[in-house]
């Protein structure tokens, strides 16, 4: 039998409600020891980890310990580099909970660092491993839509952040809104239709809510020549009503039939003769959708912190995630922050450069 893996989650903040679920489920397996400064925090870290779960002080302090396997890192997006770089030189395995860093420039860093101490490097990007997500994928992958013509991604909340919290900063948060969170997007956008060539990009600043970006879009052209339309609202306040808009809305077009994830609703496909090999149709007309049938006893977070749990045992698993993939996804945001400040398309690959 397998010993039981230690993992040292490095920060306390709002995101370990959704990583919490996904340790505990597995807690015959591994078990966890969280850093957190702020001992404000600490009674909250033992109603979602049980009672008895260790809390140091100083992250710095779990990497110096050679009962610690792995980390998983849910601090600020400004010190997912330095940490996972510290990580890495003390031979922990890191997970990292999206976006990656700041930058290509930074991820570049912690690829480096992994590659060189020979740990394995993850990001969180949890859409991939979400069940409504992945049957949009298996749509497409059908190849029963026909060629892709469009993509349309949309990711709408209403967000105020306290006067004092970290997201509210540039410098933290690694820009705004699309690099926080249309990343989610980007990634998906990836995941399902490849690589991206070109972005132009245009975002809306609130200063009252943040100094980065609360609004931003994006048009892109994928390299199979489709285009897609990917788009943030932290401004909306009706997303959370019964009668209200989407969170995230994903809907892809081809020239034989096109499909859908709605938040809330599920993901449905509609062929356009309605002859298909893997869906069933009831003839309903022109417009009409199937929903997928989908398992969504776990979320995209604990399918994740499994498929991850599982390879560092040296088990079976499905990573879909690594480092260098995800790279790719922060390379998509950055690029469409240089096309916002010069005002022209931005090809990808771009040139890393450090944090300004």
């Amino acid at each position: 039998m397998k010993k039981k893996l230690r993992i040292g989650i490095l920060g306390g903040g709002g995101i370990l409600n959704a990583h919490a679920p996904g340790f505990t489920r597995l807690q015959d397996i591994c078990e966890v020891v969280v850093a957190e400064t702020n001992p404000e925090r600490h009674a909250h870290i033992r109603q979602l980890l049980g009672e008895e779960v260790e809390i140091v002080g100083d992250y710095m302090d779990l990497l110096e310990r050679e009962d610690i396997d792995a980390v998983d890192i849910i601090l600020p997006h400004n010190l997912h580099a330095p940490a996972a770089i510290a990580a890495a030189k003390a031979g922990k395995h890191v997970l990292t909970e999206k976006v990656m860093a700041r930058n290509v420039y930074e991820c570049d860093q912690m690829i480096e660092a992994c590659t060189q101490a020979g740990v394995s490097l993850t990001v969180c990007h949890d859409r991939r491993y979400d069940k409504d997500w992945q049957a949009l994928k298996k749509v497409v992958d059908s190849g029963e839509l026909g060629e892709i013509l469009f993509w349309k991604l949309e990711h709408n909340q209403n967000v105020v952040f306290p006067e004092n919290s970290w997201v509210r900063y540039r410098d933290n948060i690694g820009g705004g809104a699309i690099m926080s969170c249309l990343t989610h997007q980007i990634d998906s956008l990836r995941w399902y239709g490849g690589e991206i060539e070109s972005v132009t990009s245009m975002s809306k600043v609130e200063a009252s809510r943040m100094e980065g970006e609360s609004i931003g879009a994006i048009i892109a052209r994928m390299q199979s020549g489709a285009l897609a339309l990917l788009s943030i609202n932290w401004y909306t306040q009706s997303h959370q009503a019964p009668d209200g808009l989407w969170y995230e809305f994903n809907h892809v077009t081809g020239t034989k039939g096109e499909a859908y994830f709605m938040s809330g609703k599920g993901t449905y496909v509609k062929i356009h003769d309605n002859q298909s090999k893997l869906f069933e149709y009831n003839m309903k007309g022109e417009g009409s959708f199937v929903k997928m049938e989908t398992d969504n006893t776990i979320t995209g977070h604990q399918q994740c912190i499994e498929e991850w749990v599982k390879s560092l045992r040296g088990e079976d698993a499905n990573i879909v995630t690594d480092g260098m993939d995800s790279r790719k996804t922060v390379e998509v945001a950055e690029a469409a922050y240089r096309s916002e400040s010069t005002g022209r398309v931005v090809n990808i690959p771009i040139e890393p450069q450090p944090w300004q």
